[in-house]
């Protein structure tokens, strides 16, 4: 019997097998990287003076009929898929001191010199004095030693940097000679960047807007801090490594109302004027008729134009099939609505979230305490690496609360700035303001009171909201609130009899923070009295 002769049909089949096993090993050899990782890629996101009314999914993001008043897709899709930290705080509530948490995974006492407890008669005295330097301990470094491409861009305020020029406020950023200092200065902070531990840094600011750079430059500019992630993530797809970003925003921070930050110059930058507009995101002029289109406020602007960030760096992380691969925390540096530098909840409330569904559980609300310095140990924890011994970490790792587990992980929280510590336990708040006799003597000679920031009055401005809103009890040097009963700290019970108790019992565990970090803090821990 005669074999039959392959049909054309039979033919055409096998060469589509071929080719399409050819296309599958080049789909391999082009991305290696296509299976799940064990150590997943971390993205901080981190935000500068976001307010609540931002988020959706808070009651202040919401309508009275409970409908969005934003229109930030990519935040809902982060938040919906991921875990939400319902109770969520920094130890520290302005914003260097607030990134040394997040970045160190540490109290920002630790960062304090000697000089300057000394000048504080023995304690410290944390505002915008700490800084990260090459000697500090702190999350990109730990990932780069243990093979992690690591890449920051964005604001910075907290790694110590010195530019070489001093450019004056009023310089032409159009001078070729002012043109080349600020490039210079950008290199400068690039430089401080990879001495503590980035392999990559770009589109760098130094600190807050205003201030900083010639007035003339001073427009936020997300598409230039964009535009410097998307080369990093460009990078880091040309690698094996798993990879690291902090993208830190300068929105929604001064200088411009809500509503019109968008509205500067697309070419202005730190390093001065582009040359042309970066088309890296969606075109600003389609922001302000999106908002319309949607029934919404302009002040709404801001938000999308952060959320238009954001789609562009999922969008770009999904085109190099990383996306599956990443795990992403959101979080605002700090409150900011009126209890900026202040201990109060107004200052020590944030918002945050999580985003890795390949990695934890999605779509749940957690109600546990978490704190901005959980970020570095709950990283390390799903990166699989643990602490170099040096390393000494004050925060706790939320990996439990991310996979859906209910159990606290902090018993207790310990908040610090200026002349104030705090303690939050069981929804009971003791704050304690207790400003040193040289400061006080010093500001009462030109008829002033020391602020909580151990500052003269408003903070340089910062605290003004907080002496206002929390005007009734600010300067009194004990306070305690009930915050489930008085979650705006309007009636301090400190005085209460029945609160005697309690009152103690939070001050024992306040020192047990206090005796383990830098300095000293007067704390009187009576016995309580014993009635017959």
């Amino acid at each position: 019997m005669k074999k039959s002769k392959p049909t054309i049909y039979t033919f055409f089949l096998c060469v589509l097998i071929l080719f399409m096993h050819f296309i599958s090993l080049a789909q391999k050899k082009h991305n290696p990287k296509s299976a799940l990782k064990k150590q997943p890629n971390i993205i901080f996101i981190v935000t500068d003076d976001q307010h609540r009314d931002q988020f959706n999914f808070l009651k202040e993001g919401q309508d009275e009929d409970g409908n969005p008043s934003n229109l930030t897709p990519n935040m809902d899709r982060l938040v919906s898929e991921g875990v939400i930290f319902d109770k969520s705080y920094v130890s520290t509530s302005v914003c260097t001191p607030s990134r040394y948490n997040i970045l160190t995974g540490n109290y920002a006492s630790r960062a304090s010199k000697r000089s300057n407890i000394k000048r504080y008669q023995g304690q410290t005295n944390v505002t915008w004095n700490v800084r990260i330097d090459s000697s500090t301990n702190n999350i990109a470094k730990e990932l780069q030693k243990n093979g992690y491409f690591t890449g920051g861009v964005g604001k910075n305020h907290v790694i110590y940097s010195i530019n070489p020029h001093k450019v004056p406020l009023s310089a032409n950023p159009r001078d070729s000679i002012v043109k080349s200092q600020l490039i210079e200065n950008q290199l400068a902070q690039i430089t401080s960047y990879k001495k503590v531990g980035f392999d990559f840094a770009g589109s760098i600011y130094k600190g807050n807007l205003p201030s900083q750079y010639p007035k003339g430059v001073e427009d936020h500019n997300m598409e230039w801090i964009v535009e410097s992630a998307l080369t990093f993530l460009t990078e880091a797809d040309e690698k094996e490594n798993p990879f690291f970003l902090y993208f830190a925003t300068t929105i929604t921070h001064g200088p411009d109302k809500l509503g019109s930050k968008h509205k500067g110059d697309p070419l202005a930058t730190p390093i001065g004027f582009l040359e042309k507009p970066l088309e890296v995101m969606p075109p600003r002029e389609t922001i302000g008729k999106r908002i319309e289109e949607a029934g919404l406020e302009q002040e709404k602007t801001d938000v999308l134009w952060l959320d238009d960030a954001i789609g562009t760096l999922l969008d770009r992380l999904d085109a190099i099939n990383e996306l599956e691969n990443t795990v992403i925390f959101f979080i605002n540096d700090h409150g900011v609505e009126f209890g900026k530098g202040s201990l109060y909840q107004g200052g020590i409330e944030t918002v945050s979230f999580a985003w890795g569904p390949s990695y934890f559980k999605n779509g749940i609300k957690t109600q546990q305490m978490v704190s901005n310095i959980d970020l570095v140990p709950t990283a390390l924890e799903l990166a699989k690496i643990n602490p170099s011994e040096n390393y000494k970490i004050d925060g706790k790792s939320m990996v439990p609360l991310l996979k859906g587990k209910d159990g606290p992980i902090h018993s207790s929280l310990y908040f610090e700035i200026g002349a104030t510590r705090a303690i939050l336990k069981d929804g009971k708040k003791y704050l304690a303001f207790k400003a040193p006799e040289n400061v006080k003597k010093r500001l009462e000679k030109n008829g002033k009171k020391t602020t909580h920031l151990c500052d003269k009055p408003g903070g340089r401005g910062s605290e003004s909201p907080a002496l206002k809103f929390y005007a009734k009890n600010y300067f009194v040097q004990d306070q305690f609130y009930d915050i489930n009963k008085d979650p705006f700290e309007q009636n301090n019970g400190y005085k209460n009899t029945f609160n005697e108790y309690l009152v103690r019992e939070l001050k024992l565990e306040l020192k047990k923070y206090i005796d383990d970090l830098p300095g000293t803090f007067p704390l009187n821990i009576s016995k309580p009295i014993v009635k017959d």
